[in-house]
C-alpha cells in the first residue's frame, strides 16, 4: 500500500522517528529482547498527505494474531490429545491466504 510505512522498535524509537520524519523507517530492530524497561511495539503508520476536507474513504486498520493448534483436546484420561485448529483454517490453510491488503488509493 502506497504510504505505509511500519517500525520494529522501542516504543520511544518508534514515536522519536515518527515524530522526526513524520514517517517510520520500514525496518526492524535487530536487537528485539522480551519486555522490559523498553516496550517493543509494532508501529504502523500511512502518509495522509495534506487533508482538507473529511476523506470519504476512512483508513482502516486490521491487525490479527494466529495460532495453529489452538485446543488440546482429550476424550479420556491418558489417550492422546488430538489438537484442533482454529474454524478459518477450514477455509484458509496458511496465513498468507487469510491476510489481504485492500488500497482504494
Amino acid at each position: 500500500m502506497a504510504n505505509v510505512t511500519y517500525q520494529a522498535d522501542t516504543d520511544a524509537n518508534s514515536r522519536g522517528s515518527f515524530t522526526r520524519n513524520g514517517k517510520l523507517n520500514s525496518q526492524q530492530h535487530s536487537n528485539l529482547q522480551f519486555i522490559s524497561d523498553s516496550f517493543h511495539v509494532f508501529a504502523i503508520s500511512r502518509d495522509l498527505g495534506t487533508i482538507r476536507v473529511t476523506p470519504a474513504d476512512p483508513v482502516v486498520w486490521a491487525i490479527g494474531y494466529t495460532t495453529d493448534d489452538a485446543i488440546n483436546y482429550t476424550e479420556y484420561p491418558g489417550v492422546t490429545p488430538t489438537y484442533r485448529g482454529p474454524y478459518y483454517k477450514t477455509k484458509y490453510s496458511n496465513d498468507a491466504d487469510l491476510a489481504s491488503v485492500d488500497s482504494h488509493s
